[in-house]
């Protein structure tokens, strides 16, 4: 792999930690991966990590369980 492209990676590779100012929630981290973002969540009892496509625009569980709802998918993916 050349060094141009693995800039471009790399730079396509962002994460956001948008700390509490931001009102996002249980949300602690945000990486954008292209038509992909991957959230950490805050859970009771750890974390997990969601996923939301910005081309279908549904929020997805690790176990590929998807609605609109991104409360409710934080809730099936910390297993309330």
């Amino acid at each position: 792999m050349s060094f141009g492209a693995s800039a471009i990676i790399v730079a396509s590779l962002t994460t956001i930690y948008p700390g509490k100012a931001a009102n996002m929630g249980r949300i602690e981290a945000v990486t954008d991966r292209g038509p992909i973002l991957e959230m950490i969540v805050r859970c009771p009892t750890g974390t997990a990590i969601i996923t939301y496509s910005k081309i279908e625009k549904v929020f997805c569980t690790p176990r590929i369980k998807c609605s609109e709802d991104r409360n409710a998918v934080i809730r099936r993916s910390c297993g309330g």
